[in-house]
């Protein structure tokens, strides 16, 4: 099992996700400011969908989805650990109106 993945955005952009750290970490370690609160996979805010590989929540629920999210791939990066590379869409940036 590799220590680090690599998770391409549809930005076009590719990242490596050590395998210690969650989604929401790495991103952020990459420069991408991307939305969240509670870091604990209940509010949602941090949400993005899955198109391509495999992650792992461990022992953590995903609280903040709806199943119908879960359904479309949607996923929680705050808890979610890449297990394989990743490709993912849908993440959601703090804009500078935000704060």
């Amino acid at each position: 099992m590799p220590d680090t993945h690599r998770i391409r955005l549809d930005t076009g952009q590719t990242i490596d996700c050590p395998a210690q750290i969650n989604l929401l970490e790495a991103l952020r370690n990459a420069g991408l400011n991307v939305r969240k609160a509670c870091r604990n996979g209940i509010c949602g805010l941090c949400r993005c969908r899955v198109v391509s590989g495999e992650f792992t929540y461990h022992w953590k629920e995903p609280h903040g989805l709806w199943q119908k999210d879960i359904e479309q791939g949607f996923i929680l990066p705050c808890i979610a650990h890449a297990v394989t590379d990743l490709e993912l869409d849908h993440i959601v940036l703090v804009t500078d109106a935000e704060g």
